[in-house]
């Protein structure tokens, strides 16, 4: 599978979110939100576009990926295509900051 990812912000603060990507998978699909997450041990994952909603019988919010790869395999292409460009776009913008 062909993964064109495209960064569409970088942030560039303390929060955990770094980036919001659009991924176009194969030429004929794409996915909007998927962010760039820094967690607490340092390390950097992906996380699909969900949404969040009340369960009316419990009252807890849950949280639903609107979409996700369905093997390991398609998991660890997806992440790594997304990670790559993310590097590669802060590595253009540091650039792109260091000549002004």
């Amino acid at each position: 599978m062909n993964f064109n990812v495209k960064v569409r912000k970088i942030i560039e603060n303390d929060s955990p979110l770094k980036a919001v990507c659009s991924v176009t998978l194969d030429s004929m699909f794409c996915v909007h939100n998927v962010r760039v997450i820094k967690t607490a041990s340092g390390k950097l994952i992906t996380a699909m576009p969900c949404e969040t909603y009340t369960d009316k019988s419990t009252g807890n919010t849950v949280r639903k990926d609107l979409f996700h790869p369905v093997t390991n395999e398609a998991r660890k292409a997806f992440e790594d295509a997304v990670l790559t460009a993310y590097d590669e776009a802060k590595t253009v913008a540091s650039v792109s900051n260091s000549d002004e």
